[in-house]
C-alpha cells in the first residue's frame, strides 16, 4: 500500500464535495491519457483531463490547501488535505502514473531538439517558483559563445516544465476514479 495526499483550497470542488463519500473522479474521466494530456494537466493546470493529481508530499498538499483556494482558509472555513492509500496493484479501472517516467520514455535523443533548458543554472527558479522567483525566468538570458551572436531567453521546452514541475509537487497521476473507501483522513487546513 501506497500513501499520497490530495490538497483542497477553499471554494474549490473538493472542499465543497467531501472525496470520502464519493472519492476522485477525473473531469475527463472518457479521454484518452496521452502524454500531450500528461503535459497538459501539468504545465497548463488543465483540470479537463483523464487526470486526478495526487502527491507524496504532504506539504505540498497542505500547501495547495492554504494557498490555492479562492480565498484564505480560516477554522470556519478551512481547506482540507486528503489522505489516499492505494493497493499495489491497485484496483481495476485505476493505473497510477509516475509523471518523471512516463515522460521519460518520450524525451528526444540526444540529436534531436533538446527538452533540456540551454540558460544559466538559475533559470530552472524561474520554473520551480514562477510567481515568487520570476526574475530568474525573466532575467534569464543565454550568453553568447565567443565569437559573437546576441543574447537571447532560453530554450523552455513542456518536456522541461513538466519534468520541473512533477518534481517540485512530487505528483503522481491517477487514471481512472480513486474509490471513497481509498480514503481514509481528511485533514482541515486554516
Amino acid at each position: 500500500m501506497a500513501v499520497f495526499y490530495r490538497g483542497a483550497g477553499v471554494g474549490t470542488y473538493w472542499q465543497f464535495n467531501d472525496a470520502r463519500i464519493r472519492g476522485f473522479t477525473p473531469q475527463s474521466p472518457g479521454v484518452t491519457a496521452t502524454v500531450d494530456s500528461l503535459m497538459d494537466h501539468i504545465v497548463q493546470g488543465t483540470v479537463t483531463s483523464p487526470f486526478v493529481s495526487l502527491t507524496r508530499s504532504y506539504g505540498v498538499a497542505f500547501d495547495y490547501a492554504k494557498n490555492f483556494g479562492r480565498k484564505r482558509p480560516t477554522a470556519a472555513n478551512p481547506g482540507h488535505v486528503y489522505r489516499i492509500e492505494i493497493n499495489d496493484p491497485p484496483l481495476p479501472g485505476l493505473e497510477l502514473w509516475d509523471p518523471i517516467v512516463y515522460l521519460g520514455q518520450y524525451l528526444p535523443t540526444p540529436f534531436e531538439p533538446p527538452y533540456q533548458h540551454d540558460g544559466l543554472p538559475n533559470f530552472l527558479l524561474g520554473i520551480v517558483a514562477p510567481v515568487r522567483m520570476k526574475r530568474y525566468r525573466a532575467a534569464s538570458y543565454v550568453p553568447p559563445p565567443p565569437g559573437g551572436g546576441t543574447p537571447r531567453s532560453p530554450n523552455l521546452s513542456k518536456q522541461l516544465e513538466t519534468l520541473v514541475r512533477a518534481l517540485r509537487d512530487a505528483e503522481i497521476l491517477a487514471v481512472g476514479t480513486i474509490p471513497a473507501a481509498c480514503i481514509t483522513h481528511r485533514y482541515d487546513v486554516y
